[in-house]
């Protein structure tokens, strides 16, 4: 799934079927998904290996809000944000959705999903994350959904030294011939 750009539409949804390894199916041709007067995008497929549902985000109430509605057809899109919500990802299990509430918290929402049907909990907020341009997600969850990966601010980056090692395949065969 992706986005892309229309004249009076804004950011539309599109997918594009595609085989185990990622690549289009044979004949297949990209087909839209959800094309609203309003923004919809940074969309993530349920984690099934065929997904029967989207998270996405939305502008139509007038700020981004995260929704889920089924998949390949759209029915019944659920709200899960409440407050504001983007950059929604998808626990490995498929049973949890994290997005980022617009006050920069990391927010986990825990999903009761029947065959057509998600029902959100009440929103837990994770922990504060740094705010980030407009585009790019703040954050990624490791495989096992129990641990985060956090862009740092740029303050804190450039706080850091970095070290560059150039060319050390040829420093360790040095290093082994010197012995």
């Amino acid at each position: 799934m992706y986005y892309e750009l229309a004249p009076g539409t804004q950011r539309d949804l599109w997918f594009l079927p595609v085989t185990p390894d990622g690549r289009p199916a044979p004949n297949s041709t990209p087909k839209p998904y959800l094309q609203t007067q309003f923004s919809e995008f940074w969309s993530r497929f349920s984690p099934e290996l065929s997904p029967h549902w989207v998270a996405y985000e939305s502008d139509e109430t007038g700020r981004y809000e995260v929704y889920i509605p089924s998949f390949p057809e759209k029915r019944g899109a659920t709200q899960i944000s409440a407050n504001g919500g983007q950059y929604p990802p998808w626990g490995p299990d498929g049973d949890e959705l994290f997005y980022v509430s617009l006050d920069n918290k990391l927010v986990l929402v825990n999903l009761t999903i029947a065959s057509d049907s998600v029902k959100p909990s009440t929103a837990h907020e994770l922990f504060p994350v740094p705010a980030a341009d407009i585009g790019f997600s703040r954050y990624d969850i490791a495989p096992d959904g129990q641990r985060f990966l956090v862009r740092a601010t740029p303050e804190k980056a450039a706080a850091q030294p970095l070290t560059v090692i150039v060319n050390w395949p040829a420093m360790l065969k040095k290093g082994a011939a010197a012995r």
